[in-house]
């Protein structure tokens, strides 16, 4: 289940109070491509809209220079994405299919690689970092950018990828920590690349698949150094690996024009399949109801395939080339794919949305088809993939035209939302705020504030974020509504833990006298007493300071170790 607030994810870390903490991802951060895991499916949030525009819940807007086409993403209250800015004018981007037509030349100028990063709650520019300046050496189709990859995160690092210029990793903070060079490759028409990076195993692992020498590669998250490489036969993909975990092992799923493979995550061939994908491969894998999507659907092909394949696949999974019947592949469609955008799935329910204003419906664990060809009005070219959450499903056009569709077996378009300018890259979400890049502007559209939205429920990730925060009319609002008192985040930590790690020594005394469990033991068998009765320390010390710069919160380090002995005080009384 995912978690509705980024500071959540570090709640992982009270199990590992006696070391430095690393701070761990939650399925709410937005780190990577289509969300945390891959799927576009952000947990029900009541302040996240359907309804907004340029000004209606729009929260804040900033201006983005340059192009590029890769998602936001999110770690604490930190927002990263990259662009690439070029002195001089080149051929404009436009909506719809290009066929094959574009520029032959590297684009004009001097060009600028850019990384950024803003604060998530107001729009403010944290910092900026020129990764690289100088002339692109191979051309880049005008309807995409030397930017097209989306960054990716394991929480204590950024790693930006420029896919045919090189990989960089940052501290959150913006420090350069290392980087690798990648030595460009012609690809097919001179798309470029895009594939986005993932990580697996401390490893960020990326594929370039071109026309010269195509590979997947492995560099570790610490140091940069090259794990593994193994070269693909692959020319013409550009999906998003998928790291998939499931009770067997983890695999690193590849879809490929010539096949489909899954590799180790010490590049191992696992498995692999002809599927007679299309020519061109697009769309990312990604994992529900236990299995795992792999798709392509180029629009001149007859051939659009969608497989739903199962976990434990050995070798060659369809050597008759026959997909209906066999034993790792669940269901298969032989017409059921898009062709740029990443299919969802929702509930039960595997949602299509076609290139051109096409949406279909099938039953995510059979493949039988929910509801036919449906077309969106009005019409609109979609290269974003779409998104859900509250219900409802979004399809983001390339107009800047986002469709609501409420989820279910019967098709129902309830809203139209303009923002008005060119849009392809997909959005993210997190922190109850949605995330929307435009060719110039990144937007963040949120609801209200829980606590002054009547009518709005409160739940115990409301409560958990109340005692992170120190948001002491949150926490009385939340028990008030009648909030479990003894709510517990994912790791196993209550609120109680929580408010007395983070020195809220009002909410602390707020909890005990809604008779919170004082007794109750976190994930590491300790009661908050224990938590806060370890001696202070410099190791202590830098682990506060290390979740202060990644959550953006101000931590008076002389107050919240006063704090932490008052509230061990006040739960040595409560316990007389």
């Amino acid at each position: 289940m995912l978690l509705r607030r980024p500071q959540a994810r570090f709640l992982a870390t009270f199990a590992l109070l006696a070391a430095i903490l690393a701070p761990v991802c939650s399925g709410q951060d937005w780190t990577r491509f289509r969300g945390p895991d891959a799927t576009g499916v952000s947990a029900d949030d009541s302040r996240l809209p359907i309804q907004w525009n340029q000004q209606d819940n729009t929260q804040w807007s900033v201006d983005v220079p340059g192009q590029g086409w890769g998602s936001p993403i999110v770690v604490g209250k930190r927002v990263f994405l990259s662009t690439v800015i070029a002195d001089e004018e080149n051929t404009p981007p436009q909506k719809g299919l290009y066929l094959g037509q574009g520029v032959r030349d590297p684009g004009k100028g001097v060009h600028h690689w850019m990384v950024y990063c803003f604060d998530i709650d107001s729009g403010k520019q944290l910092w900026k970092h020129e990764a690289h300046t100088g002339r692109p050496t191979v051309p880049r189709h005008p309807k995409s950018s030397y930017a097209a990859e989306t960054p990716t995160t394991d929480g204590q690092r950024l790693y930006v990828l420029f896919g045919d210029l090189g990989l960089y990793c940052y501290s959150l903070e913006g420090e350069l920590l290392w980087q690798q060079d990648i030595a460009p490759k012609k690809t097919n028409l001179d798309y470029g690349a895009a594939a986005s990076p993932v990580i697996c195993d401390g490893q960020v692992i990326m594929v370039y698949d071109n026309l010269e020498s195509s590979w997947i590669a492995a560099f570790d998250t610490e140091t940069g150094q090259e794990r593994w490489r193994t070269k693909r036969d692959e020319t013409h993909s550009w999906a998003t690996p998928f790291v998939w975990k499931h009770d067997q092992r983890t695999e690193i799923v590849v879809p490929g024009r010539v096949e489909n493979r899954s590799y180790s995550p010490q590049g191992e061939l696992l498995w692999h399949f002809k599927g007679r994908m299309s020519v061109l491969v697009i769309p990312s894998p990604f994992a529900a109801h236990g299995m795992c999507y792999v798709a392509s659907g180029y629009v001149g092909d007859f051939h659009r395939p969608t497989f739903a394949i199962l976990p434990g696949g050995s070798g060659d999974i369809a050597p008759s080339g026959e997909f209906a019947e066999n034993e790792f592949i669940q269901w298969y469609q032989p017409k059921a794919s898009p062709y740029n955008t990443t299919q969802i799935v929702y509930g039960d329910n595997l949602y299509t949305i076609y290139d051109q204003g096409i949406i279909t419906c099938h039953h995510a664990k059979t493949g039988e088809e929910v509801y036919g060809k449906r077309r969106i009005s009005p019409r609109g070219s979609f290269t974003a993939s779409p998104w859900a959450y509250n219900g409802y499903l979004f399809c983001l056009s390339e107009d800047g035209l986002t469709y609501v569709i409420k989820a279910g077996d019967e098709y129902e378009l309830v809203h139209t939302n303009p923002l008005e300018e060119l849009c392809i890259a997909t959005p993210s979400v997190s922190d109850g705020k949605l995330l929307v890049r435009t060719l110039t502007k990144l937007y963040c559209i949120s609801g209200n504030d829980p606590v002054k939205s009547t009518g709005t429920k409160l739940t115990s990730q409301d409560l958990i974020d109340a005692c992170i925060q120190g948001n002491l009319k949150l926490a009385t609002a939340c028990l008030e509504a009648d909030v479990d008192v003894n709510s517990r985040e994912p790791q196993g930590s209550t609120v109680l833990h929580v408010a007395a790690f983070f020195g809220h020594q009002e909410i602390v005394e707020l909890l005990i006298q809604q008779q919170a469990d004082r007794t109750a033991l976190n994930q590491n068998q300790q009661t908050a007493l224990q938590v806060v009765s370890q001696p202070w320390n410099q190791q202590l010390e830098q682990t506060y300071t290390r979740l202060a710069n990644i959550l953006s919160l101000e931590l008076d380090m002389e107050r919240l170790q006063k704090s932490r002995e008052e509230i061990a005080a006040i739960l040595r009384k409560a316990q007389q």
